[in-house]
């Protein structure tokens, strides 16, 4: 092995060392190989490359390195290749499976004999947006091409890294809080909620408890069948939630959740919404629980704005 290529395997190594101590706010990267136009790449430029852009970008303070390692192990879990073309689903999937929210890859060409051009992908794993850097030169020059490559994959992070990684998931505080603000107005009806299963009409007591609390969060009185009060808005519904595959010790479940309003007195129908979401937790119960309090939030979120002035009585 050519002695530069030792000494980026060694930076490398102590470099993913510093990685794990750079705050988890700033963007995690994930180097999948490069690949060349075999089987005229004799001399493994594309192993090279992947070696000095990964060892280069793992010194920026900017970025959080996923260790190669651990990209390696994952890649194995799921049969990918190292190499080769990277579709957005499987680069979603390699996001999943590592924590990467950017993975880069690219293509090392020998265009002639001595001259070589490399084209970066930077792809956002959650967004699925691609952007390219290149550089070309001599093949004599590797590890400069290589460092100024990853100067411009660095760049390309920088400038959009808003367009790569998606915007951080609000917390159900969060989202409750966005929900009570969306309400205009101060008139504030009554409001009943009765939410059941398909077909065994059975109540739904977390999705009812977590609807009326919203509700209540909101300054909106709930009131039930067992109220002197009867509700000026009736809100109704289904939730039908049902199990996924159980994945490396996780249970996840899916909503779906729909609900009409109308108006006691008259019947009129104000609004249909259809809400669904994911839950996972370690225990069957807190995934169930999960799950439908996210579909509620997802419902809610559009049913709220609904209920200020002008639908009261």
């Amino acid at each position: 092995m050519k002695p530069w290529l030792l000494f980026a395997l060694a930076f490398l190594s102590a470099s993913a060392l510093v990685a794990r101590a750079v705050p988890a706010a700033l963007p995690t990267v994930a180097v999948y190989d490069f690949r060349t136009g075999a089987p005229r790449d004799r001399a493994g430029y594309g192993k090279e490359v992947t070696t000095l852009v990964t060892a280069s970008l793992a010194a920026d303070t900017n970025l959080v390195m996923i260790e190669r390692a651990q990209l390696n192990k994952a890649l194995q879990e799921q049969a990918f290749g190292a190499s080769g073309l990277v579709s957005a689903d499987t680069a979603a999937k390699i996001g999943q499976m590592t924590g990467a929210k950017i993975l880069v890859t690219g293509q090392v060409i020998q265009t002639e004999r001595a001259h070589l051009v490399i084209i970066a992908n930077v792809i956002g794993t959650e967004t699925g947006r691609l952007f390219a850097a290149q550089v070309q030169g001599g093949n004599n020059d590797l590890m400069s091409l290589a460092s100024d490559l990853s100067q411009k994959i660095s760049q390309t992070i920088s400038d959009q890294v808003t367009n790569l990684v998606a915007p951080p998931e609000l917390s159900h505080d969060e989202r409750v809080d966005q929900m009570v603000q969306s309400v205009t107005g101060t008139n504030r009806p009554s409001v009943s909620v009765l939410i059941h299963r398909p077909v065994t009409r059975i109540l739904a007591p977390v999705a009812e408890t977590e609807f009326g609390a919203i509700l209540l969060k909101a300054g909106f009185k709930v009131v039930d069948g067992q109220s002197d009060t009867k509700p000026d808005l009736e809100i109704t519904g289904v939730d039908d939630i049902s199990p996924s595959a159980p994945k490396n010790d996780f249970f996840t479940y899916h909503a779906v959740i729909d609900l009409t309003v109308r108006r006691r007195l008259t019947g009129e129908l104000l609004a249909f919404e259809h809400g669904e979401a994911s839950g996972t937790d370690t225990s069957k119960s807190g995934a169930g629980r999960a799950t439908e309090v996210n579909a509620v939030d997802v419902v809610a979120a559009k049913i709220l704005p609904l209920l200020g002035e002008g639908h009261g009585p």
